[in-house]
């Protein structure tokens, strides 16, 4: 069986990437041989409290992400051996129900509804890419999701990225996984 793919009542999960003039930018930086610092979001929507591929339904994949000052100011600091709280056990995928644009300046998520969600496990380093992920179960974050981030803390804390798409409202009856990854390309 392919993943997401249920061939006894043919269903197809629908994979949809969301395209901004960020990613020809990327594409021009690269062509000139630039390395680029990117980030991007993936939601990937089950049914229920499944996360069998069986049951995913939807896959989205968010344009490149905005970098905070604050939390590059911290990811800078954990580099040069300087105090700042680690990303890593500390860290969380945040998702919010804001709409306002992403600004370097923030410091957290703009919406009225907000939820924190602790990585499903340590973050992975391979090659040139960081990756982590979080599981929304049915019982959290059941709201519009408009807008997600990565946070260094259950509250407060420093928030490396942030971006805005309109990826749905989660309701009780589906378990969402964020993942987000982070390369120099």
């Amino acid at each position: 069986m392919v993943a997401g793919r249920d061939v006894a009542r043919g269903i197809e999960p629908v994979v949809r990437r969301i395209i901004t003039p960020k990613d020809a930018a990327l594409e021009r930086a690269r062509a000139e041989g630039l390395q680029v610092l990117e980030g991007r979001y993936r939601v990937e929507k089950y049914r229920g409290d499944s996360t069998d591929p069986a049951d995913l339904v939807e896959v989205v994949e968010l344009a490149p992400n905005l970098f905070l000052t604050a939390g590059l100011t911290a990811l800078w600091k954990l580099a040069a051996g300087q105090s700042a709280t680690a990303f890593g056990a500390n860290t969380r995928l945040a998702v919010g129900d804001g709409t306002t644009a992403p600004a370097a300046a923030q410091t957290d998520l703009a919406g009225t509804n907000k939820y924190r969600q602790q990585l499903d496990a340590a973050p992975t380093v391979a090659g040139n890419q960081l990756q982590m992920a979080a599981t929304f179960g049915t019982g959290v974050a059941n709201f519009p999701w408009r807008e997600v981030g990565v946070v260094n803390a259950a509250s407060g804390g420093d928030m490396v990225s942030r971006a805005l798409a309109d990826l749905g409202t989660k309701t009780t009856s589906a378990t969402w996984i964020l993942n987000w990854a982070l390369a120099i390309n």
